[in-house]
């Protein structure tokens, strides 16, 4: 049996994937830089404020254009194995209305709660994608009796899930309670939340070389 759609959208997912890495790479030298800026204007060093302006400049930059390009990466990749397997129809769907959400929140961002209710639909619909992808991955590697793909892939499924339900339990205790105490709380969750991504990122990017491997031999 042969998955030659999908074969081509793993290569194209996997490249989105390492491209987000590098993007957010590149954003957290940027935000290392802006604090350089800062401490640089505050000691009058002009040679120390340029050097690190330019650099926030250009590293932003290249942050920019990595995201545009992984996500359009990402559509055609997901594009290209729907035609294989349906679970990657599902993960396109939600990758739709989570942009659609995304640009809500954009557009609203001046009112708390519409803004809070479209970042947590938004979390939602992410979470879908990546699970509706990596379920799609896991089909295809039973199809093939490959069980080494099948049981990474659903070790990852329980990570990613349990890395967005933190998410949105934070989201859901600013949206119900707010406060002080409460954004304290969802602070310490998303924190928790942001060490298990680091992990499960990583895992994802392993699954998904293995399934692009598996495809590709």
């Amino acid at each position: 049996m042969r998955f030659e759609n999908a074969a081509k959208g793993s290569k194209r997912i996997f490249t989105a994937q390492v491209l987000g890495l590098l993007a957010a790479i590149f954003s957290a030298v940027t935000l290392v830089l802006t604090v350089i800026m800062l401490v640089s204007a505050e000691a009058d060093s002009a040679a120390g404020t340029i050097a690190s302006g330019a650099g926030m400049i250009i590293l932003g930059g290249a942050a920019g254009v990595l995201v545009i390009i992984g996500a359009i990466m990402n559509i055609v990749g997901i594009v290209n194995a729907s035609k294989d397997e349906q679970s990657f129809r599902f993960a396109l769907f939600t990758l739709i209305l989570g942009v659609i959400a995304s640009c809500i929140v954009s557009l609203f961002s001046s009112n708390g709660v519409i803004s809070s209710i479209m970042q947590t639909v938004s979390h939602v619909c992410n979470l879908l994608t990546t699970l509706f992808i990596i379920q799609g991955f896991i089909r295809i590697a039973d199809a093939l009796n490959n069980g080494e793909v099948s049981a990474k892939g659903s070790t990852l499924f329980k990570l990613i899930a349990c890395f967005y339900i933190l998410i949105l339990i934070a989201d859901i205790i600013v949206v119900i309670f707010g406060g002080m105490t409460a954004s304290f709380i969802a602070g310490i969750i998303a924190l928790a939340a942001v060490v298990l991504s680091v992990v499960q990122y990583f895992v994802y990017l392993s699954f998904l070389a293995k399934a692009k491997k598996m495809l590709n031999p």
